[in-house]
């Protein structure tokens, strides 16, 4: 695989994440301080934005699928979709404060509309990898480029959005958004067009649909996941750790403002675990790489685990040491997309390996259709607790408010990420399985037998 193609990857990832990233810090809080709607109705229309982009995700995945296997690529589907995601993003912040029936109406229907542009490209993209190669070892350098990426895009977003809005004091903090959505969006658009360029697909990695219909073809999903032990497990970790991460950002911005009550920690803060991700991303490809996959995840686990409990307990009053955690979570958080997107093709060749049928892009589109449920699901409960703690806007908050931020940023991602490691723990599609596995589909016989065969 050409180093082009390898960068473009990586870079559809930067794209991505500009919009994905700057919607969960920056929307919720838009809804509640700009727009002033009540945070259960903001935690709704987020949740109702994900649930219609995750029931959204296997349609378009199976369409995509298709396409794929008449075309050969995947690449043109996200070429089509870019500038659609950029206009959309842009649009969610433009949505004017002004009656609470009308702004809460134009906030769902552009959150509708974005989430739909943002499935169009997200589902070709996430198959990539099941098509651009069947090395795992490969798969793991993948992740490690697109974790990379979507880091840059994470720290980009994080850095300049606040910039932004401080830039635009003067015409008011909803203008700075506005303004910051704008800029992000036209950048993410070309970002994702220059990324489907570059990428180099290889039409035989894949195979075409084994059904003759799309209903079929989407049929055909539920009975390879009751087939797919590993399949499900990934799921269960993605529904989990997704809960836990979207806590944790989408509180950031209530934690620094009303817990620390220091708001000047909201640049470093906010670019701190996706610059720790940066920088530690490959170190994860290379443990990965000595040992293995589950092992390198429960590491990295363990390490966002010790960071959450760590904010807990920070004295509110030592910035130092709460940036520090916060970027212990980002160094612990960079393992698990590395792994998850390594190991989700291997499950992919397993499930092929079981039922004779390659449900490749429809396998995505079932995990981000359990990831969007879950940040739905996140967003309507941080909403849910905000309202239920006396949270209310630009007014001092009380202390059962103070104690619902807190425990939504550390102890609730903390007891998730706990529960990802112990569905870990029984992962068992290791790398010597997953060798036998593409030697089976290859009809050859894997490389520690042919070996014995021959006396060697």
């Amino acid at each position: 695989m050409s180093i082009v193609t390898r960068a473009s990857y990586g870079a559809g990832d930067l794209g991505f994440v500009l919009v994905w990233q700057g919607a969960a810090l920056f929307l919720l809080y838009f809804y509640t301080d700009i727009l002033h709607l009540a945070p259960w109705v903001a935690g709704a229309i987020y949740l109702a934005g994900m649930v219609w982009d995750a029931v959204s995700d296997p349609l378009i995945a199976t369409w995509a699928e298709r396409h794929a296997a008449r075309t050969g690529r995947y690449s043109r589907i996200i070429a089509w979709a870019a500038l659609p995601v950029g206009i959309t993003y842009a649009a969610m912040f433009s949505i004017p404060a002004g009656g609470a029936a009308v702004t809460a109406i134009g906030a769902l229907v552009s959150h509708l509309v974005f989430r739909t542009a943002f499935t169009c490209a997200a589902m070709p993209y996430s198959a990539l990898p099941a098509r651009l190669t069947r090395d795992g070892e490969v798969r793991t350098a993948l992740s490690a480029v697109r974790v990379v990426g979507a880091a840059i895009g994470g720290l980009a977003v994080a850095i300049a959005t606040p910039l932004i809005v401080q830039m635009a004091t003067e015409s008011g903090e909803g203008a700075g958004y506005r303004l910051a959505a704008i800029i992000t969006g036209a950048f993410a658009a070309v970002v994702l067009l220059l990324s489907s360029l570059g990428i180099r697909e290889t039409p035989t990695a894949s195979q075409a649909p084994q059904a003759t219909d799309y209903l079929s073809d989407l049929g055909e999903v539920w009975p390879g996941l009751l087939r797919n032990g590993p399949l499900q497990r990934l799921l269960a970790m993605m529904l989990l750790a997704t809960v836990g991460f979207g806590l944790f950002t989408q509180n950031m911005l209530y934690f620094l403002n009303h817990v620390l009550a220091q708001p000047d920690l909201v640049l470093p803060a906010l670019a701190s675990p996706a610059l720790a991700m940066i920088l530690t991303a490959p170190l994860w490809m290379m443990l990965a790489a000595r040992t293995s996959k589950r092992l390198t995840m429960l590491a990295g686990l363990f390490v966002a685990t010790l960071g959450y409990l760590m904010i807990g307990i920070a004295p509110v009053g030592s910035p130092a040491l709460t940036l520090a955690s916060i970027g212990l979570v980002g160094v612990g958080s960079a393992a698990l997309p590395v792994m998850f997107w390594s190991m989700l093709p291997d499950a992919v060749d397993y499930g092929q390996a079981q039922t004779g049928s390659r449900i490749e892009a429809r396998t995505f589109g079932l995990t981000t259709f359990v990831q969007k449920c879950a940040a739905g699901l996140a967003a309507l409960l941080a909403g849910g607790l905000l309202a239920w703690s006396g949270y209310e806007p630009d007014a001092g908050q009380t202390a059962s408010a103070r104690s619902a931020i807190t425990a939504m940023i550390s102890w609730l991602p903390a007891a998730c990420m706990l529960a990802v490691a112990m569905i870990v723990r029984g992962y068992a599609l290791d790398r010597k399985r997953h060798r036998e596995i593409i030697a089976q589909l290859s009809g050859q016989e894997p490389a520690e037998e042919r070996a014995t065969h021959s006396g060697g």
